[in-house]
């Protein structure tokens, strides 16, 4: 009470200090006083949500958000708020049409919701009420990033339709009468036991809000923070995918019913295939697990196999170089080989009779071949029995008969007009003068020429007795 009497007498002292001033009354200050304070707190009144923005954006974390929708549709500035899951963040502050025919609405939120709203928000007017009153802008996230402060453009904003412009949107008085017979219908299915059967679901309702509770809990999933909005957005984008060109979401129901009728079509071969399919499983069971010894070694083996493959690429790519010339020759043998197949087609069954004849000499005719007469053939040539330790010059024996057949061949190779006949001719060589002595026989002779080894004439004289 001391303060409210210290506080009068400063304002009759204020007052009477003023109204000595101006010459007016001390009654005429004070009822000014009063009415000036009157009308200050009327404006105050009237325009506390623009003063209440005002201190938030000056004392308090905000952000400015616009959106441009396709009319001014009935919000107030600094009235009306704004939304986001029915929550309210923030109000309108400006709304001002654009060049363009839309209008542009400006919104202030708290600092927080633009983490919140995504790469792709969406904005839209709503009815506070079903028939109408106050409006708000709710604002719903989109995409999966995060929201970089831009414009909400024309094509995710909306504004609500109203029954009158439906019913301006229903042409003819058909429609307008088909309307009519609907709403009269709806009233008489109400008085025969509709209204009955409604008021039974509201009754049993609340019995069934615990299960939808459990079911909306589940929905929210393992992050409820995330998980439900992740899928909405995932159908948000799923939807926007499939209403991006105008028709193709009929193209896809079409193309759709036209698979569905060729499943009804071939309805019984599917049938039958799904029938033996249990069949098909157990012989391909039966199959893998055959291959499974296969498939252990190739692992197995796979290691080892490795760098030898990486040493083939490393060919495979020097070798590319080398291969690429040869393209033009092969584009070239490609005729040829062409007019070989005739040739091809005749050596068949000549390679048929030719397998039989190998199959005939391979065995025991192959066995001696390779052994005895191969043994014989490459043996080193050298004298036997009486002639043993002669005529070993270090030649094999095919060897010393090609000589024989060659040096046989040229002293047959005589001819003239009697017919053919074989030549042999006698030479003195000096070391033949030693042997003049002696009478010269056919075997000291060829002894003497080398063609029987020496003392082998001697030596037959002896058993002679001569």
């Amino acid at each position: 009470m001391r303060i409210i009497g210290n506080a009068a007498k400063v304002v009759n002292g204020a007052t009477a200090s003023i109204a000595s001033r101006i010459g007016w009354s001390q009654r005429a200050i004070g009822g000014f006083l009063i009415l000036a304070a009157f009308f200050g707190v009327m404006f105050a009144l009237y325009n506390k949500e623009r003063i209440s923005n005002i201190a938030s954006r000056m004392f308090t974390d905000t952000a400015t958000i616009e959106a441009e929708f396709p009319r001014a549709y009935k919000l107030r500035d600094h009235k009306s708020d704004v939304k986001v899951g029915g929550v309210i963040v923030g109000s309108t502050t400006d709304g001002r049409p654009s060049g363009d025919g839309t209008y542009i609405v400006t919104m202030q939120v708290d600092g927080s919701i633009r983490d919140k709203l995504g790469s792709e928000p969406s904005a839209s007017i709503r009815p506070t009420l079903l028939l109408g009153g106050n409006y708000y802008v709710d604002l719903e996230p989109g995409g999966a990033g995060e929201y970089d402060g831009g414009r909400i453009p024309l094509a995710r904003t909306s504004v609500p339709v109203e029954l009158d412009r439906v019913l301006d949107a229903v042409g003819g008085d058909e429609a307008k009468a088909g309307i009519r017979a609907s709403i009269r219908q709806m009233d008489r299915v109400l008085e025969n036991g509709g209204s009955r059967s409604i008021r039974g679901l509201v009754k049993n309702a609340p019995a069934t809000l615990d299960p939808a509770t459990d079911v909306l809990l589940g929905v929210r999933g393992t992050r409820p923070n995330r998980d439900l909005t992740d899928l909405v957005s995932g159908m948000h984008a799923t939807g926007k995918v499939l209403t991006a060109r105008s028709g193709q979401l009929q193209e896809i129901i079409t193309s759709l019913r036209a698979s569905t009728r060729s499943l009804r079509a071939g309805s019984r071969p599917l049938a039958e295939s799904v029938g033996t399919l249990p069949e098909t499983l157990r012989v391909t069971r039966a199959g893998l697990a055959d291959l499974r010894p296969t498939l252990r070694k190739l692992t197995d083996t796979a290691s080892e196999f490795r760098p030898v493959a990486t040493e083939l690429d490393e060919m495979l790519a020097k070798l590319e170089p080398v291969l690429r010339p040869t393209l033009g020759l092969l584009k070239d043998l490609k005729p040829t080989l062409e007019q070989a197949k005739p040739l091809v087609r005749r050596l068949v069954p000549a390679t048929s009779k030719a397998t039989g004849v190998a199959s005939d000499v391979k065995g025991p005719v192959l066995n001696r071949v390779e052994g005895p007469i191969s043994d014989t053939v490459l043996s080193p040539w050298s004298g036997q029995g009486r002639y043993a330790g002669g005529g070993a010059s270090g030649n094999r024996m095919y060897v010393e008969l090609g000589y024989l057949f060659s040096r046989g061949a040229d002293a047959l190779s005589w001819n003239d007009g009697s017919g053919g006949h074989s030549r042999l001719a006698a030479g003195i060589a000096p070391n033949s003068i030693s042997g003049l002595g002696q009478p010269l026989t056919m075997r000291r002779y060829l002894e003497l020429v080398g063609a029987l080894p020496p003392g082998s004439a001697r030596q037959n004289d002896q058993r002679s007795g001569k």
